[in-house]
């Protein structure tokens, strides 16, 4: 195995310490000595690489967590987020894809292991490969700028760590390496969540090449974008999301990751929808530059600081919600983070960050600061049926959102318990239930105990009762799981629903066409919701819809009508939901703006109004002819 002899950086350490360049005041109480740790140092002096510069690129990336050796959203392994996409599947999804599917950005992980000739699964897996993989990679990134020499201070090797981002184009790129020599400058110590200890001492006054001249980053001579949307108070930057062809010489081929649009002048924005990413925050920018990746949000927040990215302007409908209807009316938020470990990521400074973020969009749009227009991916039903049971799940049963709600401004109501209807509302410190995970081609495991948003659904009034079930999520009609991604079993945190029996210490809500039966002795796992509206419906089994589109005579000439048929869910009689805000069905047609297209941004309106209920975990519309008051 070929190795590099250790460069400059051992050569001048303890010259450079006595100016008190590496002995500053450490970011920790003692030395780490823990395999991540050694891991770290020991590929760095291996591949000539600073060892503080190789842990802060890692802690940028992925804040020195390996996630069990899954692959993020971003198709990710590992501590130095080492990519590998699937060319197979970018083609599936677009054919077109032809070039994008082979974006260098997509396949670290490859050239990563080659370098340290071991095969690819190895590094993917094993954390002390993985980081020395990412080491030899940051070098060859580091020579290949330079024409053949790693740099001879810290400050030079930013073009190699901007490189390293993922990012296809210059403002992403340069935004990261900003981000490390920033984080180089304070130090770092954290625990990961599998208890490895890791740190560097802060290294104050590097000054970096900010020249990208040489590397292989696009639109490098770029003009900077605009001002973003931001309260004045809150860390902002604005970063664009692509809105490019996926083949640049095909424009009709499709095209990422946003339509734009002119809201609210064309069409109203009524929501905001909160995710997170699945990803680290840097591979979140980077995959939303490029138009390969198919969806971006309008923004991003950083974990560790609360850092905002705006990537579509607020008037256009960026990809994020999994639903057109959504896509159409609302604002994404992503949160850096992964559900399974929530509360690892989801921290005061980003809650904070998203709060006053979120406060100051529900006023610029006049969206009223509430669960049912303050939702999660959770909370968004699927477009048409065939999508539905694979609808996305978080931020997940770690997002408090009792404690959003309040730095929102609008805390859920007070109080215990509820006659008619209640609003789910379970003590988040003290609610713990259990939670599996079952990654791919691995096995189930239990999550760590810790405080949740939701409740578990039974389908009679006692512990031992089989948790509730969906055709969607189980169609051959097995009971509900404790797995994180099963929600036919669960009731959220500020969701409404009505209420259809009490029995001692039990409550049966209207839930997904049945009684759902939840613990909530004295009230205490709920509250009163008392101005909620309840509706049911004029006759027995009224279709549900995960779109409230127009008739098909009601949409013009050369604009066909999607292809969207009632949902598989139908609400009996005698049943009754919190009812939402009507409105007139819409459409808004929009296709690539290079094409040309003069239908391009129609607004289609239906005479048929309809009304979203709580009716699962998600919202789903049904026709406003076809219920009536329940109140």
């Amino acid at each position: 195995m070929t190795t590099r002899k250790r460069h400059w950086w051992t050569a001048v350490a303890a010259a450079v310490a006595a100016t008190g360049l590496l002995t500053a005041q450490p970011a920790y109480a003692e030395d780490p000595n823990t395999v991540e740790q050694q891991a770290f140092e020991s590929a760095a002096a291996e591949f000539g690489v600073p060892a503080p510069l190789l842990m802060a690129t890692s802690f940028q990336l992925t804040r020195w967590e390996d996630h069990g050796g899954e692959q993020s959203k971003a198709g990710g392994y590992g501590p130095m987020h080492l990519t590998e996409v699937d060319p197979a599947e970018l083609r599936r999804e677009n054919p077109k894809l032809v070039k994008l599917a082979d974006h260098p950005t997509l396949h670290t992980l490859g050239e990563a292991a080659n370098l340290v000739h071991l095969p690819p699964e190895q590094v993917k897996a094993d954390l002390t490969q993985n980081i020395r993989a990412g080491a030899a990679l940051l070098a060859a990134r580091a020579e290949a700028v330079s024409g053949g020499a790693l740099p001879n201070n810290i400050g030079g090797w930013y073009p190699a760590v901007a490189e390293l981002s993922g990012s296809p184009q210059a403002s992403g790129a340069r935004s990261f390496a900003d981000s490390v020599y920033d984080v180089l400058g304070q130090g770092r110590a954290r625990t990961t969540s599998t208890g490895q200890r890791v740190a560097f001492a802060k290294i104050p006054e590097v000054v970096p090449d900010r020249d990208l001249t040489g590397t292989r980053l696009e639109n490098v001579q770029a003009e900077p974008g605009p001002a973003p949307e931001c309260p004045a108070e809150l860390d902002c930057q604005y970063i664009p999301a692509a809105y490019a062809p996926t083949d640049p010489q095909d424009p009709s081929g499709g095209y990422g990751n946003y339509d734009t649009a002119s809201r609210p002048d064309d069409v109203r924005i009524d929501s905001i929808v909160i995710h997170d990413t699945e990803t680290s925050y840097q591979a979140a920018i980077a995959a939303f530059q490029s138009p390969a990746h198919g969806a971006a949000s309008h923004y991003v927040i950083r974990s560790s600081d609360g850092q905002v990215t705006q990537m579509v302007p607020t008037k256009d409908m960026a990809w994020h919600a999994g639903s057109w209807d959504r896509n159409m009316h609302s604002i994404g938020i992503e949160h850096e983070g992964w559900a399974a470990e929530g509360g690892t990521w989801y921290t005061e400074q980003m809650y904070r960050s998203s709060a006053e973020l979120v406060r100051y969009l529900a006023k610029k749009y006049d969206i009223p600061l509430d669960r049912e227009h303050i939702l999660g991916h959770d909370d968004v039903s699927a477009d048409k049926p065939e999508q539905a049971g694979g609808e996305h799940y978080d931020p997940g049963p770690y997002w408090d959102w009792a404690h959003y709600m309040n730095l929102l401004g609008e805390p859920l109501d007070s109080g215990a318990g509820g006659e008619e209807v209640v609003t789910i509302f379970p003590r988040f410190d003290t609610n713990r239930p259990l939670v599996t995970s079952c990654p791919p081609d691995q096995p189930c495991v239990d999550l760590p105990s810790q405080p949740a948003n939701f409740l578990y659904l039974h389908t009679e009034p006692r512990d031992d009762a089989p948790l509730l079930s969906s055709p969607t999520v189980h169609p051959d009609g097995a009971p509900g799981t404790t797995k994180i991604d099963d929600w036919s079993d669960k009731a959220v945190t500020g969701r409404q629903y009505a209420v259809a029996e009490r029995a001692g210490d039990w409550l049966a809500i209207w839930y997904d066409g049945k009684k759902a039966w939840l613990r909530d002795p004295n009230g205490t796992n709920t509250a009163p919701a008392d101005d909620a509206e309840l509706v049911t419906p004029v006759r027995d089994q009224i279709p549900t819809y995960g779109m409230a589109l127009p008739e098909p005579g009601e949409f013009p000439s050369g604009i066909a009508r999607p292809d969207v048929k009632p949902l598989q869910y139908t609400v009996p009689a005698g049943q009754v939901y919190v009812a939402g805000e009507s409105a007139a069905a819409e459409y808004y047609y929009a296709t690539y703006d290079g094409l040309n297209d003069p239908n391009n941004h129609t607004v289609v309106v239906g005479s048929e109004v309809y009304v979203p209920i709580s009716y699962n975990h998600r919202w789903v519309y049904v026709k406003e002819s076809d219920l009536k008051s329940a109140s």
